[in-house]
């Protein structure tokens, strides 16, 4: 189901505003039973959400910032998922060796090019794997490291979004960080390490 941004709690970390959200599960294609990795899971709101369209599902939150953890917790709590189960640390160092067959990368660290490398060797043939990203250096370097890994289809989109506020008796418009959501599936049988 989709949550809306005052359903969260949001504090230190920035929050994964719905509108993208939405856009970013759409892009995951999640199964009931899928089980998703969330790397750099910040606030919580993509995996969160996430877990509520997986029912026989499970979801891994990653997340190395202190700060999060918490956030997390009680977005977990407040949201009322019981298929989220929280890491503290740093991927892919601590991603469990499981088999998956989604991953969402919300943060990297400059590990980009392991956790892809994790993907390949642990994700199920046809998985998908979506990385979200504001800066132009981060989309270069994750079509980059895509494209070394052999992936055949490569989509992204650049969303922009704009708000309406009211100011007097006028609405004026106030635009959100463009984003660049990078979708890419393994094929069936792949598993080019790197």
């Amino acid at each position: 189901m989709h949550i809306y941004d005052k359903e969260f709690v949001q504090k230190e970390l920035p929050m994964t505003k719905q509108e993208v959200r939405a856009i970013t599960i759409a892009k995951l294609q999640l199964k009931p039973n899928s089980i998703l990795i969330d790397v750099g899971a910040g606030t919580g709101t993509i995996g969160i959400e996430a877990a509520t369209y997986m029912n026989d599902g499970q979801v891994i939150g990653i997340e190395k910032e202190e700060k999060g953890l918490d956030t997390i917790k009680e977005n977990v709590k407040k949201i009322g998922v019981n298929n989220y189960s929280l890491i503290h640390g740093r991927a892919p160092e601590d991603i469990p060796n499981i088999e998956y067959d989604r991953m969402f990368i919300g943060g990297s660290t400059g590990s980009m090019n392991d956790i892809v490398n994790h993907f390949m060797k642990h994700s199920k043939a046809d998985s998908r794997l979506v990385i979200n990203t504001i800066t132009l250096e981060s989309l270069n370097e994750s079509m980059d490291i895509l494209k070394k890994f052999n992936f055949d289809d490569i989509e992204v989109i650049n969303v922009m979004i704009s708000r309406g506020k009211k100011i007097g008796k006028y609405t004026m418009m106030y635009g959100e960080n463009p984003i660049y959501i990078i979708t890419a599936v393994k094929q069936g049988g792949q598993s080019n390490e790197q």
